[in-house]
């Protein structure tokens, strides 16, 4: 027997390589404890009009052909990242689960944290959680905000898949480069894609370009690579005068990040596949939503918040950089998250009665 299974995820529009990787890991997790085959039928969460999200098109083609529906992972609560219809909604009849979505805000001019104003609307989350069957929020900011608008019955912090990725997938990827071979590596953000304060925008270029001299100080002159994981950075990281990569493939992506030795990244969903690999990277973060995914995973020394730590910046990346094992071991916290997503999902299953 195989299943149907809505699968609702975020592309949005520079087919940014995290999103894929959160959506592969989802897929892996779910079939690995599922017992049959599923048919995974992805569904943009926006930006393809009624053919997105749950629109009322959507959730009739869920009704008439599907066995359950699956919302997430990613930052589908913010950004502008789902569409929703209320009033179809209310009209779903298979089971929905809610997997790894987060919901964060971000600093505003004074430097402390305010609502995003691209945020999914409190009531179109409440209609989305009073739906769903079981709800896994990514990390302890989302629950935060989910708690406070309805007391959910099947309501638990899961984290992110994509931790697991070198594990879910590691038998469609070719073997790890030998260490000679391994370069250093900068993931990077388009400061005009950040979503933080002017007085901190204009310092990104000028850290990166610093984080970059860094690396290749540590590695006796190895040119680094620039990681572009959107296609809104590559115009942007070209600016650095160093060899750039990018793509939109998972397969070729992993590999990649399979040759890195050492990173800095301002890219969450870079920094967790590589904790995955075992490889030292400093995740530098910037807002709610990546600062409480890496102290949900327990992996906060490997994280330095640029606008809280503004002051001496340069002198703590060092220092953080120089205190990292050659060989990262995951926290005791990944294997209590992985057993919390596994019950979820199995109860998920159970509902579609496989």
């Amino acid at each position: 027997m195989r299943l149907n299974i809505y699968h609702i995820c975020p592309f949005g529009p520079g087919f940014n390589i995290g999103n894929f990787m959160i959506q592969q890991s989802v897929r892996r997790m779910v079939a690995s404890l599922s017992g049959c085959g599923i048919n995974f039928i992805t569904v943009p969460a926006s930006g393809f009009g009624s053919k997105a999200g749950l629109t009322k098109q959507i959730v009739y083609d869920i009704n008439q052909t599907a066995d359950g529906v699956i919302v997430g992972g990613g930052n589908l609560f913010e950004n502008g990242e789902i569409s929703i219809d209320r009033t179809a909604l209310q009209a779903l009849r298979r089971p929905m689960l809610i997997y790894s979505s987060s919901y964060g805000r971000i600093y505003g001019p004074d430097l402390t944290y305010v609502r995003r104003t691209d945020a999914i609307s409190d009531a179109d989350l409440q209609a989305l959680l009073e739906r769903a069957d079981v709800v896994l929020s990514r990390d302890e900011a989302t629950r935060r905000h989910i708690d406070s608008l309805t007391q959910h019955p099947d309501h638990q912090v899961g984290g992110c898949p994509s931790v697991y990725i070198s594990e879910l997938a590691a038998a469609e990827f070719e073997a790890s480069p030998s260490a000679e071979t391994r370069y250093p590596m900068l993931a990077v953000r388009n400061p005009e894609q950040m979503n933080v304060p002017l007085s901190q925008k204009i310092r990104v270029h000028a850290l990166s370009e610093q984080c970059l001299e860094i690396l290749e100080r540590r590695q006796q002159g190895k040119p680094a690579m620039v990681l572009c994981n959107d296609q809104r950075d590559i115009e942007y990281a070209m600016s650095f005068g160093r060899e750039i990569l990018y793509t939109s493939d998972v397969y070729e992506y992993f590999q990649i990040l399979d040759g890195v030795s050492e990173a800095i990244s301002f890219r969450v969903h870079t920094s967790l596949p590589l904790w995955s690999l075992g490889r030292p990277a400093l995740n530098l973060s910037y807002d709610e939503r990546s600062e409480s995914l890496i102290d949900t995973l327990g992996m906060s020394q490997y994280d330095l918040n640029i606008v809280e730590e503004r002051d001496s910046t340069l002198g703590k990346i060092e220092s953080r950089l120089d205190s990292f094992p050659v060989s990262v071991e995951p926290p005791a916290r990944w294997q209590q998250l992985r057993e919390t997503q596994e019950a979820g999902i199995r109860r998920f299953l159970k509902l579609l009665e496989v």
